[in-house]
């Protein structure tokens, strides 16, 4: 499984970059909003420049990316803070606006709470929101391996973002899940980082469930063709597929001999 895994982390991480023009800037001192309970992980790698107001009235621009969040109104995330290099407390019903990392775009109030909305609890989520919380537990991984292969420049190119959706549309297919309105899919993909840890957890959970993995490994090899960044791309593709036949070779292995017969 290591080699697996230690391929995927010498491709390096590459966040998201902030629109263009997007100046970013914080007051001289954070309001630090108290203590949560930042327990759940679900938001980690969402990714998003974000207008926000703290208790002071003092406003700020800046690029997070979220690292935990507590649920519970008043809902908080956790996140890196890309003005202050570290990791910063943001309260939900003080964000102003949000801008989309991949087209720098305002989002709606509608899209805003259609982002954040899977992630939090109560009025916060309707059907459509509990469905694509849903779609992302049984994607995540796949997604996160897949973007990390997917912006060698911190941009997703508009091939490798189809292939990104059509593995989350046939995934959800395979494992009967139902999925909501694409827009709701694009939104969460189109702002997503994965750090370097969450990949590697990810790509550690898909080699556990071999038939998981099977159905990434296409999408795997059809997003870094798609992608000229990408330097020796077949010689990196010889080594994943090399390191991923011998994982699974040793895994039957490991396995009782009259198991090992039927295989």
């Amino acid at each position: 499984m290591q080699g697996v895994v230690d391929w995927f982390v010498r491709h390096g991480e590459r966040p998201l970059a902030p629109p263009a023009r997007f100046r970013e800037y914080a007051p001289l001192d954070d309001d630090p909003d108290g203590t949560n309970d930042f327990s759940d992980q679900s938001i980690r790698g969402l990714t998003f420049a974000l207008e926000y107001c703290d208790s002071r009235g003092w406003d700020s621009t800046r690029t997070i990316r979220c690292l935990a969040v507590d649920p519970i109104h008043p809902a908080a995330i956790r996140a890196h803070c890309n003005v202050r290099d570290e990791a910063r407390t943001f309260r939900v019903d003080r964000f102003i606006s949000i801008a989309d990392l991949r087209t720098g775009r305002i989002l709606s109030s509608h899209e805003q709470m259609a982002l954040l909305a899977p992630y939090l609890n109560g009025a916060y989520r309707d059907p459509d929101s509990v469905a694509l919380a849903a779609l992302q537990e049984a994607t995540r991984d796949g997604v996160f391996a897949l973007l990390q292969l997917a912006m060698p420049d911190g941009t997703l190119g508009a091939a490798a973002r189809v292939a990104v959706l059509n593995y989350v549309k046939a995934e959800a297919k395979a494992v009967g899940c139902r999925v909501p309105p694409h827009a709701y899919i694009e939104l969460w993909l189109d702002n997503l980082s994965p750090p370097l840890e969450a990949v590697a957890d990810s790509v550690a959970n898909l080699l556990a469930d071999k038939d998981k993995f099977a159905r990434l490994l296409p999408c795997l090899l059809k997003v870094m063709r798609s992608h000229d960044g990408h330097p020796n791309r077949e010689d990196a593709m010889r080594e994943l597929m090399g390191k991923v036949r011998s994982h699974f070779r040793h895994k039957i292995f490991a396995w009782p001999r009259d198991v090992r017969a039927t295989r």
